[in-house]
């Protein structure tokens, strides 16, 4: 091996082990400045709390690791509880592109605080469109329907749901299929399906307090 190649084998080295050092030290204060983002979200205080994220985001690693992820998440509910919802619907749209499921519902909620149902409802179909199991992003869509009381339109989404083979959440749809029947007075309905309900999920106070309200109908 001649001089050169050992030259430029030993830059290459250099250059990896100071992009790990540099990656590793960007981790560790990420993490730092995401647990106090936390501390400061959970006391209500969101601008400070923002700041905090947003400088975790900023912060350099090697690959889009499962902390940074939770970081925009947090980040996003940071922006969303003050009413930043342009910007939080940003952060939801890195997510979306890093195939984030759950990031579809949020920026949903986002557009729908913009009054944008339209367009809450469009990213609420192309979130089902990507992952037909996700059983959230029906609920979601559904309670755009319900605000508005449509409220039939709401149940063929539930029932959509219901059709996909291993969906997600399905607990929550299932509570959604009951609250879906109560608006259209349906409660015959709503209490054959929250009797079964309450059988498969018999700790859930919920499904409980729905069956004992249908009971004394």
């Amino acid at each position: 091996m001649n001089s050169r190649l050992k030259g430029i084998i030993t830059v290459v080295l250099v250059v990896i082990i100071g992009l790990f050092a540099v990656s590793g030290i960007g981790y560790i204060r990420q993490r730092m400045a995401a647990d106090q983002g936390v501390k400061y979200l959970n006391q209500k205080e969101y601008q400070k709390a923002y700041e905090e994220f947003d400088s975790a985001a900023s912060r350099f690693t090697l690959i889009f690791t499962k902390q940074k992820k939770n970081v925009l998440f947090y980040e996003g509910e940071a922006l969303y509880q003050m009413g930043e919802y342009n910007k939080a619907v940003e952060v939801y749209d890195k997510l979306i592109d890093r195939g984030e499921s759950k990031a579809y519902s949020l920026k949903a909620y986002c557009l729908m605080q913009r009054n944008k149902t339209k367009e809450a409802i469009e990213v609420c179909d192309l979130g089902i469109s990507e992952f037909p199991e996700e059983g959230e992003i029906y609920c979601t869509k559904y309670a755009i329907y319900a605000k508005q009381e449509k409220y039939k339109e709401g149940l063929k989404i539930i029932q959509k749901a219901l059709k996909q083979e291993g969906l997600k959440n399905k607990q929550e749809v299932l509570f959604a299929r009951i609250s879906a029947y109560e608006s259209l007075f349906d409660f015959d309905t709503a209490y054959k399906y929250t009797k079964a309900y309450v059988k498969a999920y018999p700790k859930d106070a919920q499904g409980k307090k729905e069956l004992t309200f249908l009971e004394t109908r």
